[in-house]
């Protein structure tokens, strides 16, 4: 029995990266069920079977992929020590998306989502723990500062959320990130100026 559940939780696994490859080099436009099982070598009917159909499958990938990065960039913040180094961290973040192809896999499914509404709900269910994360963050941040009885937490990380999900979508439309990078060089001089008001 254990070494039948290891075979499915294989062959899922197998399903999700071929889902992910897809999304990454064809978009949505170019990922039907048909593609995704050319490109892992199985049987098409294995993703109804595991998934029930082709946007479970789609947001699978998209969990599977927001999983991982959500532990790795946990243990990032957690070391990162001030404000500083928390915006060395938000760099890197976004660094990681672009190069990972994480970007590309959620700004396709906001794309799909306006022409099959239901994704819509998903998409901001699973841009919740996204939102903990942020606003954990941010009270880190600012430990016992006066600041967060003015600005709430909760709606700071909102905001950023916002922003950040907008630079996802200027990525795809423009790769040339030199405009990005500067915002962050902007925001690494400014970080020093700002810190202070974090301690009172």
């Amino acid at each position: 029995m254990a070494e039948v559940k290891e075979k499915q939780s294989e062959r899922r696994e197998q399903i999700i990266e071929a889902a992910i490859e897809s999304l990454k080099e064809v978009g949505y436009a170019g990922t039907s069920i048909r593609e995704i099982a050319r490109r892992g070598g199985f049987n098409s009917a294995l993703i109804s079977y595991y998934f029930g159909g082709l946007h479970k499958l789609l947001l699978a990938a998209l969990d599977h992929s927001s999983e991982i990065r959500m532990r790795r960039y946990t243990q990032a913040v957690e070391e990162a020590s001030g404000l500083e180094e928390l915006m060395q961290v938000a760099r890197r973040i976004y660094r990681e998306d672009v190069e990972g192809g994480h970007i590309t896999i959620f700004s396709e499914l906001i794309a799909a989502s306006l022409a099959h509404r239901e994704l819509g709900p998903e998409l901001i269910a699973r841009a919740e723990p996204w939102l903990d994360f942020v606003e954990g963050a941010i009270r880190k941040a600012a430990g016992d500062s006066s600041l967060l009885q003015i600005l709430p937490p909760r709606e700071i990380a909102y905001g950023i959320l916002c922003f950040y999900l907008g630079v996802n979508l200027m990525t795809q439309l423009d790769p040339d990130t030199s405009r990005i990078e500067a915002f962050f060089d902007r925001a690494n001089q400014f970080a020093p100026v700002v810190a202070p008001l974090f301690s009172t």
